[in-house]
């Protein structure tokens, strides 16, 4: 009987040994794979969002040369900041060719953001008839450039069709 009692303990030690190794060797892949779970996670969250930053990417390329030609047009549409330089001239010679007697005086100027247009402030005084003054804006409501006119006080002088004009405005550029 002591053979089998140490026969017995052999294998019953021999068994748990094998069952703690066992269990030893499924707690180690458990926690090899749920570090590598991890690992893929991170790695398809990442994929997932460059997938989508290159979706962005090609969109936008595509939009961009969708709107080539067009940016080529607003690029004529609008002039540089260097282009206005005669642009005083150009209104007081407009006034003069329609009969009103303006001078001109550049303001403030805003530059240009990716959103909108930069503009120069001007300001405009002088002597004109209504009719005149009618014509001039006719004129300039038909040239390229974008104008916009802020105020306009107009003044009769006494005992004529005459007026005294003040004007202000903005020019756009790109």
């Amino acid at each position: 009987m002591d053979l089998f009692k140490k026969q017995l303990w052999i294998q019953l030690g021999i068994s748990l040994g094998l069952t703690i190794l066992a269990v030893g060797v499924v707690q180690f892949l458990a926690w090899h794979v749920g570090k590598n779970s991890t690992n893929i996670t991170e790695l398809r969250n990442e994929l997932a969002l460059r997938t989508r930053a290159t979706e962005s990417l090609a969109t936008l390329k595509n939009d961009a040369d969708k709107a080539a030609p067009l940016t080529k047009k607003l690029d004529v549409v609008l002039p540089s900041k260097d282009k206005l330089i005669n642009f005083g001239r150009e209104m007081t010679d407009l006034a003069q060719k329609n009969g009103a007697e303006l001078s001109f005086d550049f303001g403030g100027e805003t530059s240009s953001t990716a959103d909108t247009p930069g503009f120069i402030k001007f300001s405009l005084t002088g002597l004109a008839t209504y009719a005149n003054w009618s014509k001039f804006l006719k004129d300039v409501e038909k040239g390229q450039l974008y104008i916009k006119f802020n105020s306009v006080d107009m003044t009769r002088q006494s005992g004529g069709d005459n007026f005294n004009i003040i004007a202000e405005g903005q020019v756009f550029f790109q």
